[in-house]
């Protein structure tokens, strides 16, 4: 009997649902909140009943506990955005708990008026992803919207929490395509854009760029033969957001990175940025070798943020050398070039979307454009040093030598992240032998938001 009741109530929601979605006007579509407004109303409202859901009350209960967990600050960008996979992917986790425990929840009216809420919202994040994808692959956006109507079919059958796994994977399947078309544009800046632009970045005034502290090394830091460009950071921190990007130009340009990421820092002043993350990245290059480790994820774990990479022994001692209060982003190109600080303000990049940003790459009159460029010609500028001018199609440019001259000169400050709080302070160091690692499940995200780099 318990279970009949429960698969009526289900029947009923589903029902209910199915009416909502075909009769609902379109200037009622049109009118639709933002997917995280739709889901604090979803919040809201469930708030609202479970005092009168009585004979549910765990569910409603377990329903409210859901909704606040996909509704945290730290899991979105902003109202229409949540963060990028895997940790925005928490948003649908929590939804399809929520669905599933008011699916439990009987008699009360306002229990499906917070179940439509639900699925538009995870409906609108999927169908957003897709569309800010759009000029990806065809064949792979194919695939998420394919993901995304099956989802709208599921949700009519009344089979809800498969229909909130749907847009789950179809908004997933959408920042896959959303990655390989952001690097293919970031990784492919025309050489005569990125020199325009820069150019434009080293006499203005308004860049006040970070320059690299100069050694005379005893020592090289080398890498397979090569001159080693290391770089430890942290997802979360904004500097080093603004400084990847730059870092990707410049280091496209001797070599091939593969399995790039979108990520972004977390909220904070100043502003978050969209970014990406060298976590589970390749690159290959016959000139340089490039080591990157990103000590620090984005997901918060008080008091500060949870461990992502550790570091080799030989790392951790760099750090100490060049860098002891263990501020990201971090740089060394092969001991011969420091920096610890992003070269530009985030701020220049700030509010911008991926496509936005990698878009604007061949406008050497754009903004952000000339701020990546800027600091992208400082590092070119220090590895044709370490490399002793190779390749030459890169470092006989005009600009490159430009920018060689002037890095003495630069003495702006863009600014740096300080190591993350928490007992026993960074990660301890991994055996030198070890692998990098892949790209992994992260820990669990909590409700919280770090908002002074895991502050």
């Amino acid at each position: 009997m318990i279970r009949s009741a429960t698969s009526a109530r289900r029947t009923a929601l589903a029902v209910a649902i199915f009416c909502a979605v075909l009769f609902g006007s379109a200037a009622t579509a049109a009118a639709a909140p933002a997917p995280r407004d739709a889901l604090r109303q979803a919040l809201r409202q469930v708030h609202a009943l479970a005092p009168q859901a009585s004979a549910s009350a765990e569910p409603a209960s377990a329903a409210v506990a859901a909704l606040a967990r996909a509704t945290a600050p730290g899991l979105w960008i902003n109202a229409r955005e949540a963060d990028a996979p895997p940790y925005g992917r928490n948003v649908f986790t929590a939804s399809a708990a929520a669905v599933t425990n008011l699916e439990r929840v009987a008699g009360l009216p306002a229990r499906t008026t917070a179940v439509e809420l639900i699925l538009a919202a995870d409906q609108g994040l999927a169908a957003d992803a897709i569309a800010e994808a759009h000029g990806g692959s065809a064949a792979l956006l194919a695939a998420a919207n394919k993901a995304l109507a099956t989802g709208g079919r599921q949700a009519h059958a009344g089979t809800l929490p498969a229909a909130v796994d749907s847009y789950a994977e179809a908004w997933q399947s959408a920042y896959g395509v959303l990655a390989r078309l952001v690097a293919g544009e970031i990784t492919s800046v025309p050489a005569s854009a990125l020199a325009a632009a820069a150019e434009q970045a080293l006499s203005g005034t308004r860049f006040g760029m970070s320059g690299p502290r100069i050694e005379q090394p005893p020592t090289p830091l080398t890498s397979g033969g090569k001159p080693e460009v290391f770089y430890a950071g942290s997802e979360a921190c904004p500097f080093c957001g603004v400084q990847r990007w730059g870092m990707i130009v410049a280091l496209s340009q001797f070599g091939t990175f593969s399995n790039l990421h979108l990520m972004q820092s977390v909220p904070m002043t100043p502003p978050r940025v969209r970014t990406f993350t060298f976590f589970g990245s390749g690159y290959q290059s016959p000139y340089v070798s490039f080591v990157p480790v990103e000590v620090w994820s984005n997901v918060p774990k008080p008091p500060g943020l949870a461990p992502l990479q550790s570091l080799t022994h030989r790392e951790s001692a760099l750090l100490h050398r060049f860098d002891p209060p263990l501020e990201t982003p971090f740089i060394d190109v092969a001991n011969r070039f420091i920096t610890d600080s992003s070269t530009v303000d985030p701020q220049l990049i700030a509010r911008k979307s991926w496509t936005q940003l990698a878009g604007a790459l061949t406008d050497p009159s754009n903004v952000s454009t000339q701020a990546i460029a800027g600091e992208a010609e400082v590092l070119t500028a220090e590895l044709c040093e370490a490399t002793g001018g190779n390749p030459q199609s890169v470092c006989s440019s005009a600009v490159v030598q430009q920018y060689e001259t002037a890095l003495p000169t630069l003495t702006g400050k863009g600014g740096s992240c300080p190591a993350p709080p928490g007992p026993g302070g960074p990660p301890p160091a991994r055996d030198a032998a070890a692998s990098t690692p892949q790209r992994a499940a992260r820990p669990d995200p909590i409700a919280t938001v770090a908002r002074h780099c895991g502050v």
